[in-house]
Order: structure tokens, then C-alpha cells, then sequence
């Protein structure tokens, strides 16, 4: 059986002016150069286009149990796949990411 929620009380709530402090005492924000990320500081999420895979539970555990034994990631096992199933439907599209390059 759920618990009904208590009933909230803004009676003790106080919404007033925040006092400054003097400043003197107060250091300025540092500042962070805004600059736009470079080749060298992009991850694979800015250059990558993400899709999303919904499998059963089931087949979610044989494919993480058959990557560890095969000492490898599942991600690395499903590029494997969808590259197979590029080159059996004669897409020549290039599937991996590479380094340094950006999505369009």
C-alpha cells in the first residue's frame, strides 16, 4: 500500500532580498575563455551521430556475457554488426567514426 504525501507548508518560507556581501570581501568569478572546441578537444559525441537500440533483456545479457569473453566492448560489437549487415546490403558508407573526423 503507497503512503499518501504529506502536504507541503510554505508558511516557514522566507522569500526576501539576498544581503551582499561587501566587496571587499567578495572575489570576482573566475573567467573561462570562450573559446570553440578544437580538433584536438572534440569527443566522439560531437563528431558521432548517436542511435538508440532497444533489445530484450535476455539478448542484452548474452551480448554483454559473449563481450567479456571476448575481451571487447558491445559497442565495438554492434559497429561489427551494422558494418556486416552495410556490406551485405552493398552500403558503402563508412560506419565507424575516425579520429579527427566530423559528422556533417
Amino acid at each position: 500500500m503507497s503512503r499518501k504525501p504529506t502536504a507541503i507548508s510554505y508558511d516557514a518560507l522566507n522569500i526576501g532580498l539576498i544581503q551582499a556581501k561587501p566587496a571587499a570581501t567578495a572575489a570576482p568569478p573566475p573567467t573561462v575563455p570562450a573559446t570553440p572546441p578544437t580538433r584536438a578537444n572534440r569527443t566522439l559525441r560531437d563528431k558521432a551521430a548517436p542511435v538508440t537500440l532497444y533489445l530484450h533483456r535476455d539478448a542484452r545479457k548474452a551480448l554483454k556475457r559473449y563481450a567479456f569473453e571476448q575481451d571487447m566492448k558491445v559497442h565495438d560489437l554492434l559497429l561489427e554488426a551494422v558494418e556486416d549487415w552495410f556490406r551485405s546490403h552493398g552500403l558503402r558508407e563508412q560506419v565507424r567514426v575516425a579520429r579527427g573526423e566530423q559528422s556533417t
